[in-house]
């Protein structure tokens, strides 16, 4: 029954009533059952009705992936609020530059918060810090500290969000039902902000529509592993063809997701709606831990596995998995999917994935402006398509390939991605400016990244429109020489940037990252690459570092890169 014509709390009411009793969140030692969630969700929205949350309001969160964070997610959503998951781990330096721009008026955090940090929200009049069984002497400090403000701040220390919500419904049990909130789907629901890797994030603003559109449009890839349909039938069988015993397993039942993704970015947030909007089962890892994954994957009889590509090669590099990949530490025969997305993932590593886990890779292609997705792989697809492309766009978004007029190019034509459909976010916060440099007149968002739509219209992104090298007249799309050094035995990641050249035109830099216990020299790694690529395409320099900058979804920060390289290039020129 989902549709985007539902609020938020309108669509995980209807999943949580038609399934009350069934297992909804597992965390650690926690399960908490369908029924249980909505009570909860909807005790709390009382509680923060009663502190004054009014639709509109912003609700900082920096709690980590698990039931209290689903509770206020769904508690903020039901007042017609305005959630802001932040990364747990955030320093002051950017707690304080969200705190400013958001202008928050509560904030739900696991520690203490400086008061120069705090006093960055000029609006904010509430504080939940969190616990996880401080002793009382700690939970005194926390109040003593935050209640220095002298702005009148009203700081709450509670044991769990769950001791909140247990408060909530006995001093309401016998008061007025929760007030009704004039809400439309168009509402905004999510302030997440950009990871940064180009530089300084920014708010996308996303509506109730916006973040229920990408779980909506999933539902056809869905049904591959549903009951036979006729017209999805040449497909289905295609599907079962290559995963046999595996999909008739999970076929026609909920499906149970392992999330390994922060719920503060769009990859995890989605992940958590996909798991709970559609009635799914949803196991949590409040901290990625590759072995203790692959042992709930073993456990909870994982059917979906959901991580950045960076995890999975983490997990594949566990010791006990030998050469060529068979042999994992834990029983992962439930796997029908291994999902990843938030960053570039080289063909070579979707190939060992699917080797590895036995299961069929889905390499999704999104945005945090999108909702998350923008293209998707399927079960049907071929074994090529599913690690060489991004798959095909998801029902109802369109997407074409431009040129730098804003013409539609061609299959087979390099050209900037651009889509529309329902999941394009409203804008940037507060930056309307931005907003305007990236959403058209047409409602068409420019993705900023260049790529290829195939005569059967799957999509291969080849790398960002920025971040094209221009190289004696020539095009260098780093994607390609990045997937090109990623697959040598002894690289386990590399990033291409473009340098400007003292005399016009780009060079091409590559950082790389060896395997652990490789040992190659930065002439090595070029007299590779003269092998098989072009020679404009060739790196003039290499530099092999420990690790890259990186955003948190853990995508190279470029941009870090680059700045690398200008400045070792004008140290160079200067001495000479």
């Amino acid at each position: 029954m989902l549709n985007t014509e539902m609020t938020m709390a309108e669509a995980f009411r209807e999943a949580a009533v038609s399934r009350p009793d069934q297992e909804a969140l597992v965390c650690g030692d926690v399960r908490v059952i369908y029924g249980q969630l909505l009570e909860r969700a909807t005790a709390l929205a009382q509680g923060l009705d009663e502190l004054g949350l009014r639709k509109g309001d912003k609700v900082v969160s920096l709690l980590r992936p698990g039931p209290e964070f689903v509770t206020l997610f769904f508690a903020v959503a039901r007042l017609g609020a305005v959630i802001v998951p932040l990364d747990p781990q955030s320093r002051a330096r950017g707690l304080s530059a969200v705190l400013r721009d958001a202008d928050p008026v509560l904030v739900v955090t696991p520690r203490a918060t400086e008061h120069d940090v705090l006093d960055q929200g000029r609006s904010l009049r509430h504080v939940i810090v969190v616990g996880e069984g401080e002793e009382d002497s700690e939970k005194s400090f926390l109040v003593d500290l935050l209640m220095g403000r002298e702005a009148g701040l009203d700081v709450q220390a509670v044991l769990s969000v769950s001791d909140e919500v247990e408060r909530a419904a006995s001093s309401s049990a016998e008061g007025p039902a929760l007030r009704k909130v004039g809400l439309s789907p168009d509402d905004l629901l999510a302030l997440l902000y950009t990871s940064g890797t180009t530089g300084s994030p920014k708010g996308t603003m996303h509506s109730h529509r916006t973040l229920i559109a990408p779980v909506v449009a999933t539902l056809e890839i869905r049904r591959l592993w549903e009951r036979p349909r006729a017209r999805m039938l040449g497909k289905q069988l295609k599907a079962l063809g290559r995963h046999g015993q595996r999909l008739l397993r999970a076929a026609g039942g909920p499906q149970t997701f392992l999330s390994t993704v922060g719920w503060h970015t769009i990859t995890g947030l989605e992940v958590m709606l996909q798991g709970l909007l559609l009635g799914d089962r949803l196991v949590v890892m409040p901290r990625f831990h590759p072995r203790r994954a692959l042992e709930l994957v073993e456990q909870e009889r994982v059917t979906v596995l959901i991580a950045v590509p960076m995890a999975y090669q983490v997990m594949l590099g566990l010791e006990g998995l030998d050469a060529h990949g068979w042999d994992v530490p834990a029983d992962t025969s439930s796997l029908i999917v291994c999902g990843t997305g938030a960053a570039p993932c080289p063909p070579h590593l979707a190939r060992e994935i699917e080797r590895c886990f036995g299961c069929a890779v889905y390499i999704g292609f999104g945005a945090t402006e999108t909702g998350g997705g923008i293209a998707v792989s399927s079960l049907a697809d071929s074994p090529k398509q599913r690690t060489e492309t991004v798959g095909r766009p998801l029902t109802d978004l369109h997407v074409k390939v431009v040129d730098e007029r804003g013409r539609e190019l061609p299959p087979g034509e390099v050209g900037e991605l651009i889509c529309r459909g329902e999941s394009v976010m409203l804008g940037y916060y507060n930056d309307p400016d931005a907003t305007a440099q990236v959403i058209d007149e047409g409602g068409w968002y420019h993705t900023g990244d260049l790529g290829v739509i195939d005569e059967d219209g799957y999509i291969h992104v080849v790398g960002r429109k920025r971040d094209l090298i221009i190289r004696g007249g020539q095009n260098v799309y780093p994607a390609e020489v990045e997937e090109y050094l990623g697959a040598h035995p002894q690289i386990r990641e590399a990033a291409v940037v473009g340098v400007p050249a003292s005399v016009g035109g780009e060079h091409v830099w590559a950082f790389i990252i060896l395997d652990e216990g490789s040992e190659m020299t930065p002439q090595q790694i070029k007299s590779y690459c003269w092998e098989a690529l072009e020679p404009y395409k060739i790196p003039s320099e290499v530099r092999i570092m420990a690790d890259f900058p990186r955003a948190q979804t853990g995508k190279p920060q470029k941009f870090r890169l680059r700045a690398k390289a200008l400045g070792e290039r004008r140290g160079r020129e200067g001495s000479t």
